[in-house]
């Protein structure tokens, strides 16, 4: 049966290769978008929680809408995409079940399903260059080179190299039954675009934003994790610019926003996506660009505190009245045994310092030893 990706969809620039999937998925069964995440995973070659994840950000992104609850959802397809098709050209390839059962990331499927329509319109024949398929897909010519080597290494497919004229001709022969073929990688878009482009990545300041971003109270470590799966390859898509900015909306809420304080903050997706335009507003990029023209002071630090603020709060929530009878030190030593593993990458000198500041900030008057 397989899904048909049409080019129109294949040249959507803010969707990732599993997006494009799906929409894909969804444009086919026009007539009947009732299946739930189960069916569209088994039929897909995706994990549940991927199709959920895709379905939230195609619903960000202004591309469907979901219309009732679970046990009787219906898509509605909210974007009008033209599907053309032309004699003599591209007009989109047909991504078989037998390529979607393989265990590889999107992408590899992708040019494996070209690959195979160039064979058929080609008379058997796919002399394709790499470059060719680097700017078909929107990857790199290294990745599609590497793809082509590791699709030879498992058997799927053959390179058959000719001297034409002075010329090396290479033509792609598939072998898709091959037993043998896998994908050590995860098949996830957020983890191939690392493969993809030479991209700015910024990858311990990435995750430093996301750590600084609060948690709302009661917030479980699956959700924690989705967050992140979510968030972070959007923040590997920002320029430094960029993230500098989205560390001071960050800073600037939750030290003004009152309903951060208490916190009802949203979750990160819902502040980087859904609302952005509610935090990243004029007024806001006037604070910052007043920050930018003030000293330099150490990022480390600044992110120190925003940490050591939070889980302080966090702490002094939870602990009996009694603890504050222990000295400054004691009272530490104790938090160092809740929350030491979150501070492994700040230095001990800032963070004994830093904290122990704190603690007398917070200690009540009458206590002060």
């Amino acid at each position: 049966m397989g899904v048909y990706i049409h080019k129109s969809i294949l040249e959507l620039q803010d969707l990732n290769f599993n997006e494009k999937l799906v929409l894909a998925y969804f444009f086919a069964n026009k007539e009947n978008l009732k299946d739930d995440n189960v069916v569209i995973a088994n039929r897909l070659h995706l994990t549940k929680t991927n199709v959920r994840q895709i379905i939230f950000k195609l619903k960000a992104k202004k591309y469907i809408e979901v219309v009732g609850v679970y046990s009787c959802r219906k898509i509605k397809i909210l974007k009008d995409i033209k599907m053309k098709f032309e004699k003599a050209t591209f007009n989109g390839f047909l991504l078989d079940d037998d390529i979607l059962i393989l265990d590889f990331c999107t992408s590899k499927k992708f040019i494996l399903a070209e690959i195979r329509s160039l064979i058929y319109s080609k008379n058997g024949r796919c002399t394709v260059s790499n470059l060719y398929l680097s700017s078909l897909l929107n990857l790199s010519v290294c990745f599609v080179k590497k793809t082509i080597t590791e699709l030879e290494k498992s058997g799927i497919l053959k390179r058959d190299l000719k001297n034409v004229k002075g010329k090396t001709e290479r033509t792609i022969i598939l072998n898709l039954n091959n037993p043998i073929a896998t994908d050590e990688a995860p098949a996830e878009d957020e983890k191939e675009v690392k493969e993809e482009a030479p991209k700015q990545q910024y990858d311990d300041e990435v995750l430093a934003v996301f750590e600084s971003f609060p948690k709302r109270p009661m917030m479980t470590v699956l959700k924690i994790e989705e967050q992140k799966k979510l968030c972070l390859p959007i923040l590997q898509s920002k320029s430094k610019e960029e993230l500098d900015f989205i560390k001071f909306v960050i800073s600037f809420n939750s030290k003004n926003n009152e309903s951060w304080k208490a916190g009802f903050m949203p979750y990160m997706y819902k502040f980087l996506c859904v609302d952005k335009e509610k935090y990243f507003n004029e007024a806001v990029k006037l604070e910052f660009d007043k920050f930018k023209n003030k000293p330099k002071v150490n990022a480390n630090l600044q992110l120190l505190n925003l940490q050591l603020e939070r889980d302080l709060f966090t702490f002094f929530s939870k602990i009996e009245e009694n603890v504050w009878e222990l000295s400054d030190v004691d009272i530490l030593e104790e938090f160092k045994n809740r929350y030491i593993l979150s501070y492994v990458k700040f230095n001990d000198d800032d963070f004994n310092k830093m904290a122990l500041q704190m603690i007398k900030e917070y200690r009540p008057t009458a206590l002060n030893l």
